[in-house]
């Protein structure tokens, strides 16, 4: 029984390059490729650890665990071939002729994954990053070979291609730093005391618990409208996921204001004369 099951193990059910393809190998080569995943695994979660020493958040340190897992399958799979005696030099070739044949049909997702190990390089997206593409704004929660997912602060997920990262101009709220300056338009009556008006917007700022004290609030005074004397009020806050939720605040409390000290937002008025007849 057991020279039967030794001989089915060596039954040959094909060839590649003029090797010999059997169960066995079959076998051996999933049996590499599954230890290769597990290698992975356990690779990644030691450099993790070390680059968590090293004061690298989650933005930073998942780009390269997923380089990391790519380049360990690529050599377990390189490995696995070896390992039966296939020449990858054949399978190469043959893998070129395939590659042409299907190359426009396969066009998008190849681009996709070269933008996808690009943008792992160079670090221009990072999970965790607050991102602006299109019409689509939210927090990176994936980085994969293909595509990334980009979460609304709505609890929509979407799917990204890679590629639109690199053919369509986007807005990275966290690449370098996680502070960003917000601005508040905001318009008078002519004849509003503008002193008064400063001195209640740089006040309504300094008193949000999510404006930073530095670099202060600064008020500018913009222009003469057709209706209203145009301020901004800028500031600065701590994250960009805060930036609609601090506008309303401060939009909230910049009406109480004014109403309270009778500082009137106008809006826009035509003086109509009409001509009498001669």
């Amino acid at each position: 029984m057991i020279s039967g099951i030794l001989e089915l193990l060596r039954y040959e059910v094909t060839s590649i390059g003029g090797t010999p393809i059997t169960p066995q190998s079959f076998i051996i080569f999933a049996l590499i490729i599954i230890f290769t995943f597990i290698a992975s695994k356990w690779i990644r979660k030691i450099l993790a650890r070390s680059l968590k020493k090293r004061n690298l958040d989650k933005g930073q340190r998942h780009p390269i665990l997923m380089l990391t897992h790519y380049i360990i399958i690529v050599l377990g799979i390189y490995i696995a071939f070896n390992f039966i005696g296939v020449p990858l030099t054949g399978l190469l070739a043959a893998a070129g002729i395939i590659g042409i044949v299907l190359g426009f049909g396969l066009q998008s997702i190849t681009s996709n994954m070269i933008s996808g190990i690009l943008l792992m390089g160079e670090g221009s997206v990072r999970v965790g990053d607050v991102v602006e593409i299109g019409d689509k704004y939210g927090e990176v929660t994936d980085t994969g070979i293909r595509a990334t997912t980009v979460k609304s602060f709505d609890n929509l997920s979407t799917i990204i291609p890679n590629q639109e990262f690199f053919t369509k101009p986007f807005t990275n709220y966290s690449y370098k730093e996680s502070n960003i300056r917000i601005t508040v338009p905001i318009g008078v009556a002519y004849g509003s005391d503008i002193d008064k008006v400063k001195k209640i917007l740089i006040d309504i700022a300094n008193n949000n618990d999510k404006v930073l004290k530095k670099p202060e609030p600064i008020v500018f005074f913009t222009s003469f409208g057709d209706s209203a004397l145009n301020f901004e009020l800028k500031c600065w806050i701590g994250s960009p996921i805060l930036r609609k939720r601090t506008l309303t605040e401060l939009n909230y409390e910049i009406n109480k204001r004014f109403d309270e000290e009778n500082i009137s937002i106008p809006f826009p008025q035509r003086d109509v004369w009409m001509r009498g007849e001669d």
